[in-house]
């Protein structure tokens, strides 16, 4: 209860902060604020990947996600062209830096991974907020995710016995996730009945269901790197939750599912 309690202490006003800050603040703020984020989760798994001294290249990798996500604010396009050129960047800086170019190549394929997985993802939510009516959608894409953790977390501790991914993710079981899901489908039907006029309450609760379900791949991924890099948390930013990475894996996913998702169905 009382990891519950630190867990809660810092969600909840992180979460009023980032509805405020999405509600009101100017498109250039938010979107140099998710690129900050960017950079920060960049750290982490750079950390998590290739622990060690930090040199040019590590520090580039920062910037370059972070420049990313911040491409999102001029469209899709212009992030995708971004991402792009910052990859190719990654793997001639790290193969400049570097003493061996076998090893190199290998850090720069790390790295270029985690500037398409951070940079990329971070832009993803960039562009979504600049969509028509995109505030919202945003709010609707995080909010669905905690929900889906919220509903998680209380069901697989109250009727949780099947493993899901024992040997990524020892405590996830099979009951927590449906659990999650569930409560994702229901705030994504009243979502939609109240502050999304062009879909209907079905199809909230259909989004809500395919949101929960693909943050849950995107925990799995997160988790994966982590025990692969023989960490428990991705950081100690955030008291009760670890680093920005482990807080918004699944926002990530789930909020470039529910883009991909608008701009085929609802464009």
């Amino acid at each position: 209860m009382e990891t519950l309690a630190v867990r809660a202490a810092t969600g909840l006003p992180l979460a009023a902060g980032v509805l405020l800050i999405i509600i009101f603040a100017p498109p250039w703020v938010l979107g140099l604020l998710i690129a900050g984020v960017a950079c920060l989760g960049m750290h982490e798994y750079t950390r998590m990947v290739l622990p060690g001294s930090w040199n040019l290249a590590a520090i580039a990798g920062v910037a370059l996600a972070g420049l990313t996500a911040l491409a999102g604010l001029a469209g899709g396009t212009a992030a995708l062209a971004a991402l792009m050129l910052s990859v190719t960047a990654m793997g001639l800086i790290t193969a400049l830096t570097g003493f061996d170019l076998g090893i190199s190549w290998e850090n720069a394929t790390r790295r270029s991974w985690g500037l398409v997985y951070v940079g990329g993802l971070f832009a993803g939510l960039v562009v979504l907020a600049g969509l028509p009516g995109g505030r919202v959608l945003l709010i609707f894409s995080i909010f669905v995710v905690i929900a889906a953790d919220v509903g998680a977390y209380f069901a697989g501790h109250m009727w949780g016995k099947r493993k899901l991914a024992p040997s990524i993710s020892p405590g996830k079981t099979i009951e927590g996730v449906a659990g999650g899901a569930a409560a994702s489908a229901v705030l994504g039907a009243v979502f939609a009945g109240l502050w999304l006029p062009d879909t209907s309450v079905g199809a909230g609760a259909l989004l809500g269901l395919v949101l929960a379900l693909v943050s849950v791949g995107g925990d799995l991924l997160e988790s994966a790197l982590k025990r692969a890099a023989g960490v428990k948390d991705s950081g100690t930013i955030l008291p009760g939750h670890g680093g920005v990475l482990d807080r918004v894996d699944g926002i990530l996913v789930g909020g470039a599912a529910f883009l991909l998702l608008r701009m085929l169905l609802w464009t």
